[in-house]
């Protein structure tokens, strides 16, 4: 076991070998680093007053960028909802098969994974625009959030480049400006929602009179027989209440009316995917389905309340909620339709345009007592599934809270680790004295001096490897060690 004198002899020879190899003191850092604060989304961070920062986000992912101005060295953090339940293994495969497919040289070194299989990290290596380019990727993972945090460079600056790089990604806080670190810190507010949207509604009418509407003035509308579709100009946000023709089959038909739907009897949840199909939509998905007994027992006909999402021929992910009536065969033909009724608009801004939708829903008026009940039911769940949907949001910036929280703690513990060996390789150590209301003294390899006053007080007894704390003013008083990073923390 070495012991306090045997280390610090060991320290001062290898100090000593070390300028009489010409050694030379580290170079200081020549950037200056400047604030950069988001407010929304809300997260700060220090970087040299030159280089940029980009950022980006979704309902479910988070990223900040921030590169030199040629963008050649990066660093870059990203949050998003662990929807694979990947492990930080996982996630490291993911991000390499990410990378290969754009740098196909890429090579993998120097994987670690952490003992509790909670995080991970790896070099990796690959030529980006004829340059050699390395970088260092640390990646964590638990049931409900992933975080990579990276950065890179050339390969021939890594090296001088490093300390900066590694500054920059340290100095990132997620949730708002640093604020004076306490014992126990407060989460980070969540950035506020955006507003929502607000558009003036104009009255509109079939031209058959069968129906009423209010909508924006821009939006289109098809409107005959009791039947409505209305849709904004790039289709993102809608209302419908129409029916459906259903054939049992082509009954060897060459070709089918392209408003006609083929299929076998199927239950509402069901029969919406080629419905939805008919409009050009993919990734079709039903998220709930209820079913509406009364309405079940009002029309004598399978009906439920549903919440889809999808992703619209447009290429914008789409939640909406519908009413779906389904009207079984009625002869041998087995021929069928089903009513379908409700909104929908773009998932990550669903919260912006239900207000908008809901005072859409509420002016539809029809001959058909049942029909304003059937929107009203499809608001009603749509708006259960939008605070389901918040709900989601609040646990994922919880999830960032934490893991921001933890990523401080476990750099408090490495910053106080790594002073208590930087005054044992300077041979310095710290005291403090209770009698003299928080003094402090600083000994060295030849004494110990006051640091309020200056004195010293040298020879064997007060250097740095004999020194126990006996106080030189008072020596009744036996003063306590502290490491550098202690003294910091106390403001001496």
């Amino acid at each position: 076991m070495l012991t306090k004198q045997t280390l610090a002899s060991v320290v001062l020879l290898v100090l000593s070998l070390t300028s009489a190899c010409g050694g030379q003191a580290p170079k200081t850092n020549p950037y200056q680093f400047k604030m950069f604060t988001s407010e929304n989304p809300a997260f700060t961070l220090f970087k040299p007053e030159t280089w940029r920062v980009q950022h980006a986000s979704s309902a479910d992912a988070f990223r900040i960028v921030v590169a030199d101005a040629g963008a050649t060295s990066v660093v870059e953090i990203y949050f998003a909802v662990n929807r694979g339940r990947f492990d930080p293994l996982g996630v490291l495969g993911a991000k390499v098969k990410e990378l290969k497919a754009r740098y196909p040289d890429l090579r993998l070194s120097a994987v670690v994974e952490c003992k509790d299989k909670s995080c991970a990290a790896a070099t990796m290596a690959y030529t980006r625009d004829q340059v050699a380019v390395e970088g260092r990727f640390y990646f964590q993972a638990d049931p409900q959030q992933i975080v990579i945090r990276s950065y890179s460079a050339p390969a021939s600056r890594l090296a001088a480049e490093r300390n900066l790089l590694l500054d920059i990604l340290a100095n990132i806080r997620v949730g708002g400006p640093p604020v004076q670190r306490t014992e126990s810190r407060a989460a980070p507010a969540p950035p506020p929602p955006p507003p929502p949207v607000q558009v003036q509604l104009v009255p509109r009418q079939a031209p058959d009179g069968s129906l009423s509407i209010h909508l924006p003035a821009d939006w289109n509308f098809q409107a005959l027989k009791g039947r409505i579709l209305a849709v904004d100009p790039r289709g993102d946000c809608g209302f419908i209440f129409t029916t459906f023709d259903i054939m049992a089959s082509n009954f060897g038909l060459r070709q089918v009316p392209p408003d006609v739907i083929v299929s076998p009897y199927r239950p509402p949840a069901q029969i919406m995917v080629p419905i939805f199909q008919k409009f050009g939509n993919s990734d079709i998905r039903v998220v709930s389905a209820t079913v509406n007994q009364q309405t079940r027992m009002e029309c004598q006909c399978d009906t439920a309340d549903l919440t889809l999402s999808w992703m619209s021929p447009n290429g914008v992910a789409s939640m909406g909620s519908f009413t779906v009536r389904n009207f079984r065969p009625q002869n041998i033909t087995g021929n069928w339709f089903a009513m379908v009724s409700g909104i929908w608009g773009p998932a990550q801004e669903l919260g912006r345009h239900l207000p908008m939708l809901e005072q859409i829903g509420a002016s539809f008026s029809i001959n058909d007592r049942y029909a304003r009940n059937y929107i009203q039911q499809g608001l009603a769940s749509l708006r259960v599934q939008q605070q389901r949907t918040a709900q989601a949001m609040q646990s994922l910036n919880d999830a960032r809270a934490d893991n921001q929280r933890a990523w401080e703690a476990r750099q408090e513990r490495k910053d106080a680790s790594d002073a208590k060996w930087d005054d044992y390789r300077r041979g310095n150590s710290y005291w403090i004295s209770d009698l003299e209301g928080g003094k402090v003294y600083q000994t060295d390899p030849w004494g110990t001096q006051d640091t309020r006053t200056g004195d010293r007080a040298d020879g064997k007894p007060y250097d740095y490897v004999h020194f126990e704390g006996q106080n030189p003013r008072h020596p009744s008083e036996q003063m306590r060690e502290l490491s550098s990073y202690e003294v910091k923390k106390l403001g001496q």
